[in-house]
C-alpha cells in the first residue's frame, strides 16, 4: 500500500505541490516580461549592457544548473532529496527578486556592477529552488497520465503569476507610487508571493521525497561523479531533442516578451493595450489547461508539442504582415487569443515529457537522475530567455534605440521583427528538434513496461 502511494500523489498533494507553479512562474515570468525594459527605461542602463549582462549568466548557468541537479539526485537527509533545497532557497530568491527590482542612486559604473551582482545572485537562487522543484514530479508518480495530471496543474497555476505579472504589472507599479519606487514595492510583493508558494510546494512532496534504506544504498552505490552523470544527459538522444525543441519555444516567448513593452509604447503608441492583450492571451491560455490531458491521450505528446509549435507560426506571421494590427482590434486580438491558447501546450508539455527522459535513461543505463535531467531543461529554459532579452537588447542598440523618445522608422521595424518575426525562427528551429524526438506512446509503454518488470525482480 505504502509503495503504491509513493508512486501515485493524491489529489490533494498535487495541489499543494502545484504552487510550485506560482512560485517558479512569477520569477521567471516577471524578468522575462519587464526585466529589460526595467534596467533601460527606470534604472538607466545601455541597452547592450543588458543584452551581456543575461549573456554571461547563462554561462555561469551552464555548470551551476547541472551541478545542482546532480547534488540533488546524491542528496541524502531527513527531509528527503529535493525539499531541503526548496525550502532553504525560497526566501533567499525572494529577496533577490526585490534587489532585482531596485533601482538604488549609484554612479554608471556602479549601476552596472549592481545590476551584475544582483542578477547573478538571483540566477543562482532560482537554480537552487526550480531544479529540485522540478525534479519532484517523476519522485511523485510513476504513472504516465498522473504525471501529465501533475505537470497540468502545476503549470496551469501559472496562469495566476501570468494575470499578477502580465495583466497587474503597470497598474499596481503605478498604484505603489510608480517609477523606480513603485517597482521596488512591486519586486517585494513577488518575491513574498514567490517565498511561499515553493514552501506550500515542498509541503505537497513531504510524502514522497522520502530517503528510504533503498534510497541511501543507491546513492551510496552511485556517489557523486561529474563525467558519469552528464554522460547520462549527453547520450540520452530524447532528452537533446527536447532540450532544443524546449530552449527554442522559450527563445520565442522570451523575445516577444522583452520587446513586448517596447512594441506597444513606440510602435502601436497605445500602453492600454498592454493589459488588454495580456486578458486575451491569459484566458485562453488557461482555456489550454483542461484540455491537455485529453489532447495527449488523444494524439500522444510528441505529436501534439509538434502541432503546437507550427500553428503558433500562423497568428504571429499574419499580425507581422499587418501594417497597423491596431486598427482592426478585433483581429488584432483574435490573432493574439489564438496564439495565447495554441502556444501553451508546447509549453507545458516539455515539462510532461521530462519525466520520460529520466525513464529513458534508466532503461538504458540503469541509472535514474531525476534532478540532471531537470536541471538541463530549467538550464534550457534560462537558457532560451536570456537569449531571448539579449537579441531583444542587442538588436535594438544595434538600430540607434533610445528610451523615451519617438524612435525611428527602422527602430520600430526592428522592435516589430523582435515581437513576431524572431520567435516564428524560434518556433521553426523546435519543429525540427521535435522530429527527431523517438518516444512516442508506443515507445514509451515498453520503457515502462521493462522498467517495471526489473523493479519487480529487485523487490
Amino acid at each position: 500500500m505504502e509503495q503504491k502511494q509513493i508512486k501515485r500523489a493524491s489529489f490533494w498533494d498535487i495541489f499543494k505541490y502545484s504552487f510550485g507553479g506560482i512560485g517558479s512562474n512569477m520569477a521567471f515570468m516577471l524578468v522575462m516580461a519587464y526585466l529589460t525594459f526595467f534596467y533601460t527605461d527606470i534604472f538607466g542602463l545601455d541597452s547592450k549592457v543588458v543584452a551581456f549582462l543575461m549573456l554571461v549568466s547563462r554561462f555561469i548557468d551552464a555548470f551551476t544548473d547541472p551541478l545542482m541537479g546532480m547534488l540533488g539526485d546524491h542528496t541524502v537527509s531527513k527531509m528527503g532529496r529535493f525539499r531541503p533545497w526548496i525550502i532553504f532557497g525560497a526566501p533567499v530568491l525572494g529577496v533577490l527578486l526585490f534587489l532585482l527590482f531596485t533601482a538604488p542612486a549609484l554612479s554608471p559604473t556602479m549601476k552596472v556592477v549592481y545590476a551584475y551582482v544582483v542578477y547573478i545572485a538571483y540566477s543562482l537562487a532560482s537554480t537552487v529552488v526550480n531544479i529540485p522543484y522540478h525534479s519532484l514530479t517523476p519522485v511523485m508518480s510513476d504513472d504516465a497520465q498522473r504525471r501529465t495530471t501533475i505537470v497540468t496543474w502545476k503549470q496551469g497555476m501559472g496562469t495566476i503569476p501570468q494575470f499578477v505579472v502580465t495583466v497587474l504589472a503597470i497598474p499596481l507599479v503605478e498604484a505603489f507610487g510608480g517609477g523606480a519606487k513603485g517597482w521596488a514595492v512591486y519586486g517585494a510583493l513577488i518575491g513574498a508571493i514567490t517565498t511561499v508558494s515553493f514552501w506550500i510546494c515542498a509541503w505537497g512532496g513531504k510524502k514522497y521525497d522520502v530517503c528510504t534504506e533503498e534510497t541511501r544504498a543507491a546513492a551510496k552505490q552511485n556517489s557523486f561523479n561529474f563525467g558519469r552523470d552528464m554522460k547520462l544527459l549527453l547520450t540520452n538522444k530524447p532528452m537533446m531533442m527536447l532540450m532544443i525543441a524546449f530552449g527554442t519555444d522559450v527563445l520565442a516567448s522570451a523575445t516577444c516578451s522583452a520587446v513586448n513593452v517596447y512594441y506597444f509604447k513606440y510602435v502601436i503608441q497605445d500602453m492600454s493595450l498592454i493589459a488588454k492583450v495580456a486578458n486575451v492571451t491569459m484566458w485562453t491560455g488557461i482555456v489550454a489547461i483542461p484540455m491537455l490531458p485529453m489532447f495527449t491521450k488523444l494524439l500522444g505528446k510528441r505529436r501534439l508539442f509538434w502541432w503546437g509549435e507550427a500553428l503558433s507560426i500562423v497568428p504571429l506571421a499574419i499580425l507581422w504582415l499587418t501594417p497597423n494590427p491596431s486598427g482592426s482590434l478585433v483581429m488584432m486580438m483574435t490573432m493574439f487569443g489564438f496564439w495565447g491558447w495554441i502556444s501553451k501546450f508546447p509549453s507545458f508539455l516539455g515539462w510532461a515529457m521530462l519525466p520520460e527522459c529520466s525513464d529513458y535513461a534508466e532503461w538504458k543505463h540503469g541509472q535514474r537522475a531525476d534532478g540532471l535531467m531537470s536541471s538541463s531543461l530549467t538550464f534550457i529554459n534560462k537558457f532560451g530567455m536570456a537569449v531571448g532579452g539579449f537579441i531583444a537588447s542587442f538588436f535594438l542598440g544595434l538600430v540607434g534605440f533610445v528610451p523615451n523618445v519617438d524612435q525611428s522608422a527602422a527602430v520600430c521595424s526592428m522592435i516589430t521583427f523582435l515581437r513576431f518575426g524572431m520567435p516564428i525562427l524560434g518556433y521553426i528551429a523546435s519543429l525540427i528538434s521535435m522530429w527527431f524526438y523517438e518516444i512516442d506512446n508506443a515507445k514509451y509503454a515498453e520503457i515502462r513496461a521493462e522498467l517495471d518488470a526489473r523493479h519487480a525482480k529487485v523487490q
